[in-house]
């Protein structure tokens, strides 16, 4: 097995020298042209997530969010409740990036997850968009469990879902957890200390059919948060799952959590699925 595409810190020493948080695209197989300065985390992409893209993410709010159980559910993330737990990571290339950390991955980029292409996210209000890929963030701050990390007060991003994992309904419980873990990391938030299930019901994306999860989560570290991922089938009917991955911090300089409904009421499928349209403005 083969390290998946993602950010990582950028190989190239002249490159680390000039920015030490420098990260440079991995395509699953080589290194690419594409470099950026080390993404927030999307915790609330792990502000993580990233970032993931990265994200993600994330989501780290990132990021980062897998759904499960009907309301009133409480106590360990979702991973120890009978939902997904951590994967297992290839190892990488000689000269590849470099491994995952024990709590949830590089901060700003969920391991292991690709991002949509041919899809796009609303820019609402107070939001910035991700130049490389379907992500967008809003609120960045320095992580509550670690001043040296940024985290995101919001970000929401668009995720391939695995293979083999059923139908929406299956695709969104199956997320939920590790994209919470993700999200509010150990190291960024302390862990998460329990979880209630508010949401789980059918919806639409894009003029999909799609299934929607959305959890509230205690943090050791404040803030808490929600989060929520939203599975559906491609809408350019090719059947690929993607996931919805949003996340939101639940403070005062946070966005409205009707800003996760917009999100998911505002996907787009891009003109000629290129990937890299502008998208709109809300």
């Amino acid at each position: 097995m083969t390290t998946p595409p993602g950010w990582y810190p950028d190989p190239d020493p002249g490159q680390r020298a000039n920015s030490p948080s420098a990260e440079r695209w991995w395509d699953g197989t080589s290194w690419t042209g594409q470099t950026r300065t080390k993404a927030a985390v999307r915790g609330p992409l792990v502000a993580g997530v990233v970032g993931a893209l990265v994200l993600v993410a994330a989501l780290v709010v990132s990021a980062v969010l897998t759904f499960a159980i009907g309301p009133g559910v409480s106590g360990v993330p979702r991973d120890e409740a009978g939902g997904a737990g951590p994967s297992s990571e290839p190892t990488p290339p000689e000269g590849g990036p470099g491994a995952p950390e024990e709590d949830g991955g590089t901060p700003g980029k969920p391991e292991g997850d690709v991002p949509a292409t041919g899809v796009d996210l609303p820019v609402l209000d107070g939001w910035e968009r991700d130049p490389f890929g379907p992500l967008v963030t809003t609120g960045e701050y320095k992580c509550p469990g670690s001043k040296a990390e940024s985290c995101l007060r919001g970000s929401s991003m668009i995720i391939v879902a695995p293979t083999d994992t059923g139908d929406t309904e299956d695709a969104a419980r199956n997320d939920i957890g590790r994209h919470a873990k993700l999200a509010y990391s150990k190291g960024t938030y302390g862990g998460i200390k329990s979880h209630e299930a508010v949401t789980s019901e059918k919806t639409s994306v894009a003029g999909q059919d799609a299934y929607r999860v959305r959890w509230k989560i205690v943090n050791r570290t404040k803030p808490d948060a929600y989060v929520e991922s939203v599975a559906f089938t491609h809408p350019d009917g090719s059947g690929e799952m993607l996931v919805l991955r949003t996340g939101f911090d639940i403070a005062e300089s946070a966005p409205p959590l009707s800003d996760m409904d917009k999100l998911a009421e505002g996907v787009t499928e891009e003109s000629g699925g290129t990937g890299d349209s502008p998208g709109q403005d809300v």
